[in-house]
């Protein structure tokens, strides 16, 4: 990547997409952020960037968007919905609308990286490792969806330049899912989904902007995939400790039965299906979160020069602390 060019990151104003175009901005690279003309833009505020309202769901919003660009992150992806129809939308058809464009508009563009994620594999069995070419089984409409948005990409893989980067949960400063997490044990207390131990990598923010700029300047076969994540595979009681430790609070173990858990998903599904809203507490994605999410990474390490930073006895610190100094615990 050379100072001067110029990026595309959809979702921009969302958690992975504005750490991004912090990074690009650092190295000279001009940023252009394709974002609904609803979107909160509080995480670009103070950044030099061009904004440029339009969706990725209708396709003649999108004309003109990739002229002149370089380099395209597709970061924008929707995590709820009501039905298949509104993950499908956004994650599959959103993205042929995407890849059509850059096609049509940047038929020199030099990488098209697409944000996937581990859910479009499904679970890991037990603390033996998933890898890029493990059989993909996803559990919900979310990591479906990822998995055909994936599909979308490829098939222009002869024709474009194109990466696609599966991290498992991602977390840090700003991010809202971790956060649930975090304010269970800051009242003293560590759920844990089921009844045996689970096991999982985590992806630190920072080290999945270090696989995006990897990925958009490593000369790799186009269609490769990598998953980006940190060096270890962790326990959730490792996980849970470093946050204790973080927040300076000793919390009690509470196993929670998956069948209870199950029930209160369906009631909140109800709830929200009577409000005429979606839910991310599902009962698609509780069997998610009781699985096991460990992952290899050696592909990316051996083909990007991939060199995760933050283990967790970095990253949860700096996340817990980031999260009590802007009041958010």
């Amino acid at each position: 990547m050379q100072k001067g060019e110029e990026a595309l990151i959809t979702g921009a104003n969302g958690f992975t997409g504005s750490f991004l175009a912090k990074e690009l901005l650092k190295r000279g690279i001009k940023v252009r952020c394709l974002v609904r003309s609803t979107a909160n833009l509080r995480w670009l505020k103070g950044l030099d960037v061009n904004v440029v309202n339009g969706e990725i769901t209708k396709r003649e919003s999108l004309r003109g968007l990739l002229s002149g660009i370089s380099y395209v992150f597709h970061c924008a992806g929707a995590k709820q919905g009501r039905d298949w129809d509104d993950f499908a939308n956004v994650n599959v058809h959103g993205t042929g609308n995407l890849i059509e464009t850059a096609l049509a508009e940047a038929p020199g563009l030099k990488k098209f990286v697409y944000i996937s994620s581990m859910a479009a594999m499904g679970p890991s069995c037990g603390s033996k490792p998933s890898r890029e070419d493990s059989v993909c089984n996803p559990l919900t409409f979310y990591g479906t969806s990822k998995l055909k948005g994936e599909e979308e990409v490829l098939k222009k893989k002869n024709l474009l330049p194109v990466i696609i980067l599966r991290p498992p949960a991602i977390y840090g400063p700003r991010d809202e899912d971790m956060l649930a997490m975090f304010k269970a044990v800051k009242f003293r207390v560590k759920p844990f989904f089921g009844l045996r131990e689970k096991y999982l990598n985590l992806c630190y923010v920072d080290d999945l902007i270090q696989g995006c700029i990897l990925a958009a300047q490593v000369p790799v076969k186009s269609g490769s995939i990598y998953i980006v994540a940190d060096e270890d595979i962790h326990s959730w009681e490792e996980v849970y400790r470093e946050m204790s430790l973080a927040l300076n609070i000793k919390a009690l173990k509470l196993k929670i039965p998956v069948g209870l858990i199950l029930t209160s998903a369906f009631i909140s599904e109800l709830v929200a299906k009577g409000h005429g809203k979606s839910t991310i507490f599902t009962r698609q994605k509780v069997r998610e979160m009781s699985g096991n999410w460990a992952c290899d990474i050696s592909k990316a390490k051996a083909e990007l020069g991939f060199k995760p930073e933050f283990g967790i006895k970095k990253g949860i610190p700096l996340t817990a602390k980031w999260y009590i100094e802007n009041g958010w615990l």
